[in-house]
Parts: structure tokens; C-alpha cells; sequence
């Protein structure tokens, strides 16, 4: 009996048995709460990510409770919860617009854990708020994003740029990053250079200023719209410029004749707008929706195009306006996708175009597709392109102005984001910056920028 007392080898047996599930609930107990911390952690970045975002809408001029919430809605339907590691989460937003103050509360379950899902806190459901603040402001309307080659804002012959309260900033390191010769002008509030500039103090007021940091692609992170399937395909409205001559030669002369093929090879500056009011003929208005627009869209002679408020994509085609075409739109945007998506507006077009002042796209009035080809060219020729109130956000190409007659001076505000930016032969570009003039906001990174965005704990 003694030996059997003496016996402890089925004591570290029990001891053992004993022992081992509770390791186990430590382990899986640690597992669970990295998890579970990590998870609130991750959360926490989200909520920062989206309270900051939408509190640098502060920074523009006209920020609106609801266009706030749009660019918060916009990043999160962008797939940001689920790159932080969650499926789904619920939102709560609530703004200060008085003290400039977002707050992004946030809540998701917890991921199934091995020990500690049944026992508070963890059962519960994360819940994290996030509260970011803007501070500031001066005034951008020019971004050039073009970092290597001359010229990326550029003035020639007798053109005028002008921007008196507003900013001009060019990425450009080259000795000639901005140019303005002949008697052309570049007048702003600051024109800065990240390298050189070409021209003396007649061609610009003030100076240059040269050696500046580059300035980011203000709207990198605005989602471009999602392509459908075509709504429309090769989409024209009005008349080409022979079958009005030819019917102005009709009306007029009673035959076409040689009078046709002559006056279709020089009419232009105005001539086909003064034949259609010779000859009597009436211009016909159409009325189109937002959509996809396949193989473009083209606007002709004795044709009025209003567009109803929406998202207008161009694919696969350009946006033609002239001969005299009309084409206006109030809170209208358009997205410019594959190879041949440009905008022409001719001599003879009549634009008069405002961007959406809500949703994704809100101030923004052309977006061109970030994967288009390098350095393609959108031209502005028209003589009647008083009203362009918005973001040109040409980030691969280059907008090029070269009408008679002042562009965008009868807008609120204008900005360009692009390439490059390119004024030849006589034309006048007014960047006005009179943001409390509309409720049409101005897009993060350009208008009122330079300031702070902080989270407040």
C-alpha cells in the first residue's frame, strides 16, 4: 500500500488532462483578441480615412452637407471596406458645417472567434468613430500635370490668360516648364513653376515663381464613373456643312450648282450662321439623357442640344460640336473614355455648360479616362463658350484654346486640371474665382486649397 501511495505518475497524468485545455483557452483566447484588436484597429483607419476625405470638402468653396456625404458614399462604394477586411459595414455621418467638422462613425460585427465571441466585450459588434476637421485656404485654378517637357501652360502669339484670384501651378522642371511670348500674357494671383519660365515681365504679372514643389494630381483619388453598355451609338444631331449649303444655295439661288462645293470648302469665322439666317432655314432642339454614349457625339449645323442633368459618357468616339451647333447643360458632366474620346468645339459652337453641384462627379465637368492615350489634344475654338462652369480634369491630355473670342469669362469659376494647357493665336481665357457666385462646388484639391485637414480625437 505504501508503494501505491508513493506512485505520482498518475498525478502528472491528471495534472496534465487538467492543464491542457486551459493552454488551449489561453491560445485561442490570444487568437481572439489580436483578431478582435486588429479588427478594431483596421476599423479605426476606415473611419479616419473617410472622416478626412470628407472634411477636405470643407476646404473647397461651397461645401455642401450632402455633396460631403456623396464623396464619403463614392469612397466607400470604391471597395475601401473591403480592403481594410470588411465585407460590409454600417455608416452613420454627421457634419458640423459651422465649425467645419465630419464625424464617420462606423460599425461591423466581429469575426467568429475560438473562445472569446461568447464573453464582453467581444460578442459585440465593433463600433469606432472617426471626427476630422478642415482649416484654411488660397486659390488654385491651373494644375499642369506634365513633369518633363516645356511648355506645360503655355501662351503664344497674342493669347491672354487670365486668372487675377487664383494660382497657376506647372510641374514642369524643364528651363521652359511655362511660356508665354509674342504679346501674349499669363496674369494670375501666383504663377508657379517647378522649373523655368520663358518670357519677360510684359508677358506675365506677376513674374514667375520658379523652383516651386510639384503639386499632386489634385483629384487622384475621384472614382471615375462606371461604363455601362452603349445607351446610344454614333450619336448626331443637325446637318453637315454641305447639306446646309446646299440648301441655303437652293433657298437663295434656286440650284446648288458650283455655288455648293465652292462655299463648302471656305465657309467658317461666322459665314454658316449668317447663310442659315439668309436662307430662312430653322434650327431643330433636341432634348437628350445622360448615358453611354458609343462612338461619341456629334452636334451639327441647325441643331439646339439641351442636355438634362446627369453623367454624359463618351466612348469610343469624340464630342463634336460646330457648324454652328448649340449644345447647354446645367449640372452635366462628362467622361471621356477610350482612344478617340476628345471634345472639338469649333469656331461656330455655342456651349453653355455648368457641372453637377452633387454626387461623385459634383464640380467636375469633363473627366478624362486615367488609362486614355498620352497627350492627346481637346480643343476650344468656339467664339461663343461664355459659360464653362467646372473642372476640366484632362490628367493625360492637353486642353488647347485658340478662339477669337473670351472663353469661360461669364462663369463663376473655372478650373483645369491637365496635362498641359496651351493658349495660341488670340484667345482669352478668363479662370474666374468667384466661388460664392454659385452653389455648384468646387472639387477637392483646387479652388481654396493649402490648408489642414486634422483628426480630433
Amino acid at each position: 500500500m505504501f508503494g501505491l501511495a508513493k506512485n505520482t505518475k498518475g498525478n502528472v497524468a491528471m495534472l496534465t488532462a487538467l492543464l491542457v485545455p486551459l493552454v488551449l483557452a489561453f491560445a485561442g483566447g490570444g487568437v481572439d483578441f489580436f483578431r478582435w484588436h486588429n479588427e478594431r484597429e483596421n476599423l479605426k483607419q476606415l473611419a479616419d480615412t473617410l472622416a478626412t476625405r470628407g472634411a477636405r470638402e470643407f476646404l473647397l468653396a461651397n461645401a455642401t452637407s450632402s455633396q460631403i456625404e456623396a464623396v464619403i458614399n463614392s469612397v466607400l462604394e470604391s471597395g475601401y471596406s473591403e480592403n481594410y477586411g470588411f465585407a460590409s459595414v454600417t455608416k452613420n455621418v454627421s457634419i458640423d458645417m459651422v465649425e467645419g467638422a465630419v464625424s464617420v462613425r462606423l460599425t461591423a460585427p466581429p469575426t467568429e472567434g475560438l473562445i472569446l465571441t461568447n464573453y464582453m466585450p467581444f460578442k459585440l459588434g465593433h463600433d469606432i468613430t472617426s471626427t476630422a476637421v478642415a482649416m484654411g485656404g488660397m486659390n488654385v485654378c491651373v494644375v499642369a500635370l506634365e513633369d518633363v517637357d516645356g511648355a506645360a501652360v503655355s501662351a503664344t502669339t497674342n493669347s491672354k490668360l487670365l486668372a487675377d484670384k487664383c494660382s497657376i501651378m506647372s510641374n514642369s522642371i524643364s528651363t521652359e516648364g511655362v511660356v508665354s511670348s509674342g504679346f501674349s500674357k499669363i496674369q494670375a494671383g501666383m504663377i508657379c513653376s517647378a522649373g523655368g519660365a520663358y518670357g519677360n515681365d510684359r508677358n506675365y504679372s506677376p513674374m514667375p515663381t520658379l523652383d516651386c514643389p510639384t503639386y499632386a494630381d489634385p483629384l487622384s483619388e475621384r472614382v471615375a464613373p462606371t461604363v455601362g453598355s452603349c445607351d446610344y451609338v454614333d450619336a448626331a444631331y443637325g446637318e453637315k456643312i454641305t447639306e446646309v449649303v446646299d440648301a441655303a444655295a437652293k433657298t437663295v439661288t434656286g440650284t446648288a450648282g458650283s455655288l455648293v462645293s465652292q462655299a463648302a470648302q471656305g465657309l467658317g469665322g461666322g459665314q454658316v450662321n449668317s447663310l442659315i439666317k439668309s436662307a430662312g432655314l430653322s434650327e431643330t432642339t433636341y432634348t437628350l439623357d445622360p448615358g453611354v454614349y458609343c462612338g461619341g457625339l456629334t452636334v451639327g449645323a441647325l441643331a439646339n442640344v439641351e442636355l438634362n442633368p446627369g453623367v454624359y459618357i463618351i466612348k469610343n468616339g469624340p464630342l463634336l460640336v460646330g457648324l454652328g451647333g448649340k449644345l447647354s447643360g446645367e449640372n452635366v458632366s462628362f467622361y471621356l473614355v477610350g482612344d478617340d474620346s476628345t471634345f472639338f468645339f469649333g469656331p461656330e459652337a455655342v456651349l453653355s455648360l455648368t457641372a453637377p453641384k452633387e454626387g461623385p462627379l459634383a464640380g467636375i465637368l469633363f473627366f478624362e479616362d486615367r488609362y486614355a492615350p498620352a497627350d492627346r489634344v481637346h480643343r476650344i475654338l468656339s467664339d461663343d463658350a461664355r459659360v464653362l462652369l467646372g473642372t476640366f480634369y484632362l490628367s493625360r491630355g492637353a486642353l488647347l484654346v485658340a478662339s477669337l473670342l473670351p472663353v469661360a469669362d461669364q462663369s463663376a469659376y473655372t478650373a483645369i486640371v491637365a496635362k498641359k494647357l496651351q493658349m495660341a493665336g488670340n484667345p482669352t481665357l478668363v479662370l474666374n474665382a468667384d466661388y460664392a457666385a454659385t452653389d455648384i462646388p468646387v472639387p477637392e484639391g483646387v479652388g481654396p486649397v493649402g490648408s489642414t485637414v486634422f483628426l480630433r480625437e
